[in-house]
């Protein structure tokens, strides 16, 4: 799987950078331990922004809309950003404890090495997308179409998938110990040989050798 990249003009340019607010738009920009713990913003945009040790916790930023874009060593955790759009972004070793990205729109997005623990993209749209050594226990994707996305040794213990759609979701290399799914769920899913009896008793089916002794 081909995942486009952020574009970023070479050099980045120095801008002086907007405040943060109500549809504010963020182009072009460097952002470097900036402290934006509690905003409430709608419909902000960032367009060819390098975050880097940014501070977003319990921030509410309903449509925020990112493209070629990228997060470094950034905490989020806690937020609320609901009917997000994301464009060619890499989130690299964020964290986004019990952050709710619902109905958010996914589209050549990369997760590297995020603490993801309980976060929620309930409803949540993936287009060519992958996560890479992410913890997501309890994580729920809850009726997200995960279609295609790669899973690449994450610890997905105790998350729930119900009503997701996984037809060629790449589950492989990761933990799946607790996994909330079903049958109709886990139809078209990756899974690697080591780990078909244990998506089996996930699905509550049991397995009994014959007793040939009688």
């Amino acid at each position: 799987m081909k995942i486009h990249s952020p574009r970023f003009p070479k050099p980045m340019p120095v801008t002086e950078l907007e405040p943060l607010g109500d549809h504010a738009h963020i182009f072009q920009s460097s952002l470097t331990g900036e402290e934006y713990n509690n905003l409430t913003a709608g419909g902000l945009i960032f367009e060819q922004v390098k975050c880097r040790k940014l501070q977003l916790m319990r921030s509410k930023l309903p449509g925020f809309r990112t493209v070629d874009s990228l997060f470094d060593t950034c905490e989020m955790s806690g937020s609320e950003w609901d009917r997000v759009f994301f464009r060619r972004v890499v989130f690299q070793g964020c964290r986004l404890l019990g952050t709710q990205m619902l109905e958010g729109i996914f589209e050549d997005v990369e997760f590297i090495h995020c603490q993801m623990e309980g976060l929620s993209m309930v409803s949540a749209v993936f287009k060519n997308c992958q996560f890479t050594k992410c913890i997501l226990r309890k994580a729920t994707f809850d009726s997200a179409d995960l279609r295609k996305v790669a899973f690449l040794d994450c610890d997905l213990t105790e998350a729930n998938f119900h009503l997701a759609k996984l037809d060629g979701t790449d589950l492989r290399t990761s933990i799946i110990d607790g996994l909330q799914v079903g049958v109709e769920e886990m139809h078209g899913a990756i899974i690697a040989p080591h780990q078909v009896l244990q998506v089996v008793g996930l699905l509550g089916v049991k397995v009994q050798d014959i007793d040939t002794s009688e």
